[in-house]
């Protein structure tokens, strides 16, 4: 195909069909009479191409053959002629090599990803140096969470006086059922049960069993109480280095309580069946008719909590900041908050006219983007927040 702005690779999929949408929509509100964004698929199978083409009623919508193991010059020969590559393929776990990543500044092509596996962010993050050089922009983790979870974070760590009045921040999320995710997502929620939890501790980092420490947080109106448990997030290691907090760790919880015990029964089991990908994948797969059964009943709400804690003085507890906000679906919620990093990112470049620039060449954590930036994106992620406190 000829050249597109935006190649979402694993726009099949329902993350990458989420963020389409959102993009298609967004971009259509900002375009103030120039062409529309040309948008692409990235994927192995052009019927499943098709089949979102139809759903999404995006006749224009392009595509490009990527697959992730075919190697670099397959992969920068896939980006070339794209101004913004959107990686939406996970699951991400087992991977730790951003060859897209590579492949997208061998081209000058911005680039951003929904990544939830914390060695290959820090991998992608070491890329910075090669990224500014090339005069690339790319953010990597972002969507609802990990991304908006982290410019949250950000907001109240601000709100508390900065990160040297900081020394606490958790992070909570809930879900009802699955929030309607795909086999992809359910099969990167087993793999992370077989991933030990990177929390930071008094400015230690530390690894703790998965889907442990119990704790009742309260999501405010509509959620309220839930259980959440223990479960590995790249925030909490790019929040520690980026802002300097001492402690931070991530917790999530899902409904019914019944999916609850049963994470903690897979989690028991072997660890080398655990990390298998087309096991859990399977698995996934199996699973799908009881959870879609269940998903009907539950709903697809998706909720997050950010607690920031002042430091204390002598002997007086800090005070905290606590931001919450709550999406009727996480399906559609992540697609949005994906696409308004896509859109932040395209900013004054290519011209593609959004305003100006707000993210600087180079690999950035979400939690790193300047405050216009940030507002930018906050701003969209609140469309059609049914729980806004931030």
């Amino acid at each position: 195909m000829s050249g597109c702005d935006v190649l979402v690779v694993g726009g099949s999929g329902r993350v990458g069909a989420s963020t389409l949408r959102w993009l298609d929509r967004l971009a259509g509100r900002s375009s103030k009479g120039t062409p529309p964004l040309k948008l692409a698929v990235g994927g192995r199978s052009e019927a499943r191409f098709e089949a979102i083409r139809d759903r999404l009623g995006l006749p224009q919508l392009g595509f490009r053959f990527v697959d992730l193991d075919h190697g670099s010059e397959a992969l920068v020969s896939a980006v070339r002629g794209a101004q913004l590559v959107v990686h939406t393929a996970g699951p991400f776990q087992g991977r730790d090599q951003p060859d897209l990543l590579r492949a997208c500044i061998a081209e000058g092509v911005a680039y951003c990803d929904v990544c939830d596996e914390l060695g290959l962010t820090r991998n992608a993050k070491a890329l910075s140096a090669e990224a500014i050089a090339a005069g690339v922009p790319a953010v990597v983790s972002c969507g609802i969470w990990p991304g908006v979870s982290a410019l949250m974070a950000a907001v109240a760590v601000e709100r508390l006086g900065g990160p040297e009045t900081c020394d606490r921040v958790e992070l909570s999320f809930f879900t009802a059922g699955t929030g309607g995710a795909g086999p992809t997502i359910v099969s990167a929620t087993f793999l992370l049960l077989a991933s030990e939890v990177v929390t930071v501790v008094d400015g230690v980092l530390m690894h703790q069993q998965p889907w442990t420490e119990r704790r009742v947080v309260d999501f405010g109106g509509g959620i309220g109480e839930r259980e959440c448990f223990l479960l590995d997030n790249p925030d909490v290691f790019t929040m520690a280095e980026a802002l300097g907090i001492a402690t931070c760790m991530s917790r999530f919880g899902t409904a019914p309580g019944v999916w609850n015990r049963l994470f903690g029964v897979i989690k028991a089991l072997p660890k080398d069946l655990l990390h298998q990908r087309d096991a859990m994948q399977g698995l996934a797969l199996f699973s799908m008719p009881i959870i879609r059964a269940v998903d009907v009943l539950v709903g697809a709400t998706n909720a997050m909590r950010i607690d920031a804690y002042r430091k204390a003085v002598g002997l007086r507890l800090g005070d905290k900041v606590t931001l919450r906000c709550v999406h009727s679906d996480l399906e559609d919620c992540v697609g949005q908050a994906t696409a308004a990093f896509a859109l932040e990112l395209l900013r004054g470049r290519f011209g593609i006219h959004l305003g100006e620039p707000t993210i600087a060449p180079g690999v950035w954590y979400p939690v790193e983007l300047q405050a216009v930036a940030r507002h930018n994106i906050l701003t969209v992620a609140k469309e059609n927040a049914l729980v806004w406190q931030i």
